[in-house]
This record gives C-alpha cells, structure tokens and sequence, in this order.
C-alpha cells in the first residue's frame, strides 16, 4: 500500500531532520526517537520485502488490514511530533504540551503493536513463498523505452493518411476517429500528425487535447499557443479565424468527450475550399456520427491475437530483440488473449514482465492472477488488469506514482516540478550514494520502463524534461488513490475531512467556492494543499500544511504592505513547497515585494517559487540561514550580501549544502562569502539591471563564477540600456559549465570564442539579443570541443558565419532566429557525423534556401537520411510561398523538410 510505505518513510526522515537539524534544537527523549526509529526501519524493510502479497484471499486480507494499521500509526505518531515542533518554532517550549512525552509512548507502543503483527504476517507469508516459484530471479536491467508503435495499424495509418492529403474533396472535413480508451487513437494522431507528408501538405498545423471535463477557453489557449509559440504578440479567437482564412490547415482536438465543445467552438474554423481537414479523437460512437460519417472517420478496433503478440514481444522482450524464449510462448499469449486486444493493457502488462523474472512458474502466476478479473463490468476489465501492474509495481514507487494523479488530465508534467514535489512530500527514501533528486529520476526511469508514465526528451541533449500520464492510467490513479485514501480531489463546496492528508481543489467548482473557500479549520492533519482558482488563496489554518502549490491562479494584491499577503502564509512553519503563480496587483505604488523576516521560521522550507509578480523581491538576511532550500525561482530577487563568517557565531553548519537551483538574482555579488554559502549550485539565473551604468574595475572581483565549482547552468541577463561588455568580458566562467546563456552582454564574436569555446565540458550555448556584436564569426579549430547545441538569437549584426565541421565537432542541433542579415549556413555544418537538425525562425528566404540545399546535398550525395530542416515563418505567408517557390524552381526535394506558418 502506497499510504502505509508513504507515512513510515515521511516518518523517518522527519526524525533524521529532527535529529539533526543544524538551527533548530528540539526537545525530544532521546530513547523515545531511538526506539521509534528502530520500528520505523523494521517495518520499511517489511514492506519492502513484502510488497507484493502472495498466497489465497486470506492471506492478500490479512497484509491489506495491516498495511492499514502500519498507516494509521505512522500517521498519528507523525502529527504528535510535527504538532510538537510547530509549537516549539512558534513559541518555544512554553507554548509545547506538557503530555507531549506520554502522547508519544502511546503511539510507539501502538507502533510496536503493528511490528508484532508484521512479524506473524511475515512468518505467513515467508511459508507461502516457500511453497512457490521465486518471483525476482533472472530480471534483466531497465532498457530505454523506443518511440510509440503503431503494431497492428499500419493500414489505419495509411487510411487515414488518405482522408487528410489523398482525397478528392477540397472543402474542410471532419475526420473522427473513434476507438475505446486506451487503443491508441492519440498515437495514431501524433503519428500522422507529425508525418513528412502532412507537414508539408498543410500550411498551418494545431493541437489542442479536449479531455473529458473541458473548458472552451482553454481549447483555444492551446489552440493559439501553436501560432505564437515563438512571438510575443498577441491573438483572439478571431485572430485565429483571419489566420486560417486562406490557408490549408490541418487542427487535430483529441479526446472530446460531447459534442458540445464542437458546438462552441466550430466557428472559428473556415469551411473554405483549401482542403483542411480537422482530425478529432473520441471514445464516443455519438460525438464520431455526430461529427462526419464511416466514409470520412475511422474506427479503431481491438488488435487481433497476431498483432497482441507482436506488440507484447516488443515490449517484453526489448533485450531479446523482441523475440519470446520457447519456454514462455505459451503462457506468454495465453496472458496476451486475457488482454483482449488493448494495446494500452498489452503495453502495460508487456512492461511489467519485460522486468520480472524469466521463469515459466512465474508468468504462470500472474497469468491466474488475470483468471477472473474479466467476470466483472465492462468498465472495470481495463482497470483490473492495469491494477495487476500497480500492484507489482517496487513499493517505493507506488507512491510517486499515484502522485501523478493528482495533476490535470492530459497535463505535461515538468520533471523537476514532480521531483521538488516528491521530496516535499517526503516519499523518498535516502542513501548515501545519491542526492534525493538523483534518487526521484532513477524512480522516473523505472516507471517510463514499465510503461506507466511517458517521457518526453527535448533537444538535441536528449535530456528528460517532462512527462504524462494516459488518462485511463490517471483514471486508475485516483481510483487507487481513493481507496486507499493517499489523496482527495475536492469537486464540492464541502469541507475537507479532518482525515485527509493530501488536498486537490479541482479547478472546475472555483466559482462554487468563490465566497468562502474550503473551510480549513476543519483540516488540521492536511499535509499537502494544490489550489486551482483564478482568485485568492483561501484563509489557511492547516498548522502542519508542507505543500502549498497555488496552480496557475491569481493573488491579490491591494495592501499598502506590499508584503502582508505573503505573512499570512509564512505563519505555515512546516511548509516544505511554497509556489505562488500569477499575483494581480491592485495597488499602483507597490514596486518591490518585501519578504518578511518570518520567512526564516520555515524550518524545513525547500522550495520556493514566486512567479508572475513582474517586480522583485527584497529578501531579509534571515534567508541565509533557511538550510533546507534547495531551489528558489523568482521573476527578481535582491539577495542581501551575507554577514562574513568571521562576524558570526557559527561555524561550517550554517551553509546552504542542498539549494542546487537559484533564479532570478537580481544585480547579486556572487563574492567568495557567497559561494561558501552556496557550494553546491548547479543552475543559476542572475539579472543584471541599468543602475550598474559605469563599469567599476573592481565589480569582477565581487563576481567570480569560477568559484562555483558545481555550477552547470549559467545564465547572465544584462539589461539593455547600457554598455555592459567590460564587465561582461571579466567574468570567469567554472570548469564543469554544460550551459550558457547569454543576453545584452554585447561581447565581440572572438571574445566569445575565447571565453566559451575553452570550457571542456560546454554543450548548450545560447546567444540571445545583443549577446554578442559583430557581422562575422570565424571560429576556432580546438574549441567548442564538446558543443551539441547552439542557438543564436537576434544578433543583428551577424552576416557570415565562417563555420567548417572542425569547429563544432560534435555538433547536434543548430536554431538561428531573427538573423535577418544572415543569408547562408557553411556546407561543412552538414558534414559534422553528430549533426541532425537545423531551426530557422525569422529568418530571410536565402538563408532557409541555404540550409534546404544543405539537406538535400547531404541525402543525396553522403546518403544522410536523418537531418531535419524545420523553417518558421512568419506574417502573411509571402516568405513561405517565396521559398517554395525557390525550392521548385531549384528542384529541392526532401522528405526532411518541415515548414511552419505564424
């Protein structure tokens, strides 16, 4: 159970940090701590070893009730001690309960009860196990998941192909595709809608995901979001409508649920004669004959038994090169057929098993365990047999998984936003070889694995940066997480129960709860709270809340106090995840936010991000003893200097060891005393402003990167209205530097060349506005030894770029934007063995004709079939028809090529 191994885990590392806290210094009995410790530890183990529950009815009974009784005392031994150290920060000990130590020893004699029972259910269950086949032998290692399949609807993708480009009709048409949940619909959309031909066929391409509760507005923020990814500007619904007008589009809405939504929004979709075509997926056969007929939809029916089992080979035989041992081949399919022919479900279980044990008795076991699941409701079929691959699941991911649920359906869920949110809850347990972040993506990677989650890469670093969740998997979530009662999602006005712990308020009832907000006086035991409305957060009096996520909403702000709306949450001293988004201000003379001092009595705040205030922060100098950051992310921040170690009183403990992540420093001097403070960061944002006009030769001595020996992730931002290229040009960047970005430092391209092209371990560098000046870059053999990306944004100047392939070796991806004065890409780019992929954005048509003939050159003549073009164009499309003009004319033909219209 995800709850119980949850709470002992949140549980012990409460009482390390207790222990050894470097501030605080807390009032415990030391024999107290240690003997709970030892039964916290007994019983992780237990679960550990234990997770998966053999033997009949009886006994899966018989671990279940204890897995509740392991919950319910971890839980009630965790509130008597949070309780105990909030009193204490808020008042000292005078303000603590006399009956605190008796309170205590109830709980761990309770706990210690639950041991006792552990150990008569572990005895049960080691004869079980005795009397069975191991369940963990011969598992072979995580292998990296490959890119979507359609096994078993290569013909549905090519008919469906012919619907968009291939028919005779030029008006717009409604192509649905209907298909029950889970049977790919959404994986045969991205894969037509990402396909050569249809990018080339359609000027214009947008998606937006309807999902089951939707909200017209956002349909249409997802909707223009395509058009302006790359613009500043602005534009309504009818803008969208004048943009479509004349143009061939292509619009895919994936999973609509009613035709409502259709209703509503039909109208801003010219029925022209371009031959547009609007591809919608439904698990509804009403919304798929409302919307078009058989002749201009598609059905998506279950695989047959043949592909079942090509499709399950794939996924559970990725070492075996897809290819079934004998010896399983038939219990292999025999589980194949109970999955009926879902690929969601054949996906799913062919993931698990790809990572359990090879032997025979093994496949046999879980194949009875599928015996009887499909004797209930319809419903219920695709939700038992997904459960099978819940309950296998390491018990230490069951929890982060279920997390998962708690965000939006058909959200992209940020990585490190996940993992920040792990950490605060507490589910992960430490080791000394990892740091906790570390320890949450080796978690990720084992859920991608057993295709649960999706994982999305971005760039040509390959790097993980988000990832989803199938809805009908989110479904299962938030069943499981229901029952057994890990989370609550808040759909009515009702008060939360004082039993809850974890608090989702949908965003869907704001307007219900407008007038007065959940009634928190009612909830002292929550834990973690994440608030949608688009209104100010409710009146708190949750005293051990750890998790406040306010989501995508708005704060207001009408104080004269420009900082009083923040002190009515820094009063939380448990909060571990303080995140504001979005503030309204309604008072014209607040410039500045001011934290308050009282920030300094979260005790064990971790994270904090304040973002969309578009004003900075003046931080007090207490935050310099806040030991538990680990990430702090504002729009601006103005960080006091710190008090010199040698006018205080304490030593090396007063060192922020864990803050890794530092953005939004405002015109901070990251000094030798600052980065004793600050050893271990490895991304960091500093902004720069005007006031600093003059260059002060001494101003590099309080800068010096170079100290930051950790630091990967560097971002400079100088303000644009003065000459910031003497200071720019002191700085001295670390070693281990991976990333640069830089903006308004208006260095000369051979100064760049020497500052950046020596960093040995640099493989991102981007070169945002004015960043660097000067019409020609000539670099240099020897440097950007290991650069992979590289972005040049609105250098104006730059007119010739003098590159061959000795001068980025290694070479992966190239975007140039708003490089009007660029008319060419040196050939010997395409050369480079690591290249795949060129980005134009704003850029004129000789350049784009440039890199198309680049393309082509390198398919033709070196047979280099994987480099990808993608050429953006903007405004009324003369660019866009100028170029394929040219490209016609030329006779440049690649099937690589992807053109985009804003």
């Amino acid at each position: 159970m995800a709850t119980a191994y949850a709470a002992l885990v949140s549980l012990l590392n409460n009482l390390d940090l207790i222990q050894n806290h470097p501030r605080h210094s807390f009032s415990f009995h030391n024999n107290q701590i240690t003997s709970l410790r030892e039964i916290i530890i007994f019983l992780i183990d237990f679960m550990q070893t234990n997770s998966y529950s053999h033997g009949g009815s009886k006994e899966i009974e018989a671990a279940e009730i204890l897995e509740a009784q392991i919950a319910c005392a971890a839980h009630a031994a965790e509130d008597i001690i949070e309780s105990h150290v909030v009193d204490q920060i808020r008042g000292g000990d005078e303000n603590t309960s006399s009956s605190f130590p008796l309170d205590l020893q109830n709980v761990i004699d309770d706990m210690d009860v639950v041991k006792r029972n552990a150990i008569k259910v572990q005895k049960v269950q080691s004869r079980v196990r005795a009397e069975q086949p191991p369940t963990s032998s011969s598992t072979p290692q995580p292998s990296e998941k490959k890119s979507d399949s359609m096994v078993g609807f290569d013909e549905v993708l090519r008919r469906l192909m012919e619907l968009l480009v291939g028919e005779a009709s030029s008006r717009r048409v409604v192509v649905p595709v209907v298909g029950t949940g889970g049977i790919g619909k959404t994986t045969l959309a991205r894969n037509a809608y990402e396909n050569p031909l249809i990018v080339q066929h359609f000027d214009v391409r947008l998606w937006a995901t309807i999902s089951q509760q939707h909200v017209v507005g956002n349909v249409f923020k997802q909707l223009l979001s395509c058009l302006r990814k790359f613009s500043s500007g602005t534009v309504d619904e009818l803008g969208l409508y004048k943009i479509l007008c004349g143009r061939r589009y292509l619009i895919v809405l994936d999973d609509m649920w009613s035709v409502e939504v259709w209703d509503k929004i039909k109208f801003f979709f010219p029925d022209t004669s371009e031959g547009s075509r609007i591809l919608v997926t439904t698990r509804q056969s009403d919304v798929a004959d409302y919307l078009g007929s058989l002749k201009s939809g598609l059905e998506m029916k279950i695989l047959d038994e043949g592909k079942s089992w090509e499709l399950f080979c794939q996924k559970a035989f990725v070492e075996q090169g897809c290819t079934c041992p004998p010896h399983l081949e038939e219990i292999g399919k025999n589980i194949v057929i109970k999955c009926k022919g879902l690929p969601l479900a054949i996906v799913v279980v062919g993931g698990y098993l790809g990572k359990s044990s090879r032997m025979q008795e093994y496949w046999e076991n879980v194949a009875n365990h599928m015996g009887t699941i499909f004797n209930l409701a319809k419903n219920e079929q695709l939700f038992n047999i997904l459960s099978l691959s819940y309950s296998h699941l390491p018990v230490h991911l069951k929890p982060c998984f279920l997390y998962i649920g708690t965000f939006k359906e058909d959200q992209v869920i940020p990585i490190q936003h996940l993992i920040r949110l792990w950490i605060a809850e507490g589910f992960l347990k430490p080791n000394s070889d990892q740091i906790l972040e570390e320890i949450a993506e080796g978690y990720l990677k084992e859920l991608s694995v057993r295709n649960l989650i999706t994982v999305y890469r971005k760039g040509s670093l390959e790097k993980i940066t988000n990832c989803s969740i199938h809805d009908v998997l989110r479904e299962l979530c938030l069943k499981i997480a229901e029952k057994e009662k890990f989370f609550c999602v808040v759909r009515s006005s009702r008060a939360i129960r004082t039993t809850e712990r974890r608090v989702v308020i949908d965003e869907r009832i704001q307007e219900e709860m407008h007038d007065d907000g959940p009634r928190s006086s009612s909830s002292p035991l929550v834990r973690s709270l994440t608030w949608e409305m688009s209104d100010e957060l409710p009146p708190l009096d949750m005293k051990l809340l750890r998790v406040l996520n306010k989501v995508d909403g708005e704060a207001l702000v009408n104080e004269v106090d420009e900082g009083s709306f923040l002190k009515a949450h820094f009063h939380l001293v448990n909060l571990r995840y303080f995140s504001c988004l979005r503030v309204k201000i309604l008072y014209d003379n607040i410039r500045y936010f001011r934290l308050p001092s009282s920030i300094s009595h979260l005790w064990n705040l971790q994270t904090l991000i304040l973002k969309g205030f578009y004003m900075p922060f003046i931080a007090p100098n207490d935050i310099w003893e806040m030991l538990q950051l680990r990430y702090i992310e504002l729009d601006g921040i103005c960080l006091p200097h710190p008090l010199p170690s040698k006018r205080l009183n304490f030593e090396d403990n007063m060192v922020l060891q864990n803050l890794h992540t530092l953005l939004g420093v405002d015109d901070f001097k990251l000094s030798e005393e600052v980065y004793r403070r600050i050893p271990n960061v490895k991304e960091l944002r500093v902004q720069f402003h005007d006031f600093e006009r003059e260059y002060d030769h001494e101003a590099s001595s309080y800068h010096k990167f170079e100290c930051f020996h950790k630091l990967e992730s560097l971002t400079c931002l100088f303000g644009s209205d003065s000459n910031w290229h003497d200071f720019a040009l002191s700085l001295e960047f670390p070693s281990l530097l991976k990333s640069l970005f830089l903006t308004n430092s208006r260095l000369h391209w051979e100064e760049l060349t020497t500052m950046a092209g020596s960093l040995p371990n640099l493989e991102t560098l981007k070169l945002h506005e004015n960043s660097v000046v000067g019409s020609k870059w000539s670099p240099i053999e020897g440097k950007f030894l290991g650069l992979k990306f590289l972005t040049i944004s609105s250098c104006d100047d730059l007119t010739c770029l003098e590159a061959e392939k000795a001068h980025f070796p290694v070479l992966e991806y190239l975007f140039l934007q708003g490089l009007s004065k660029l008319d060419e890409i040196p050939s010997g780019i395409g050369e480079i063995a690591t290249f795949r992929r060129i980005d134009l954005h704003r850029c004129n048509v000789c350049l784009a004709i440039s890199a198309m003939e680049m393309l082509v050159e390198q398919e033709e003549e070196y047979g280099n079939e994987d480099l990808r073009l993608d050429v953006h164009f903007w405004g009324d499309g003369k660019k866009l028809d100028n170029f394929k003009k040219e490209v016609h004319e030329k006779g440049l033909r690649n099937n690589n090529l992807r053109l985009h219209l804003y």
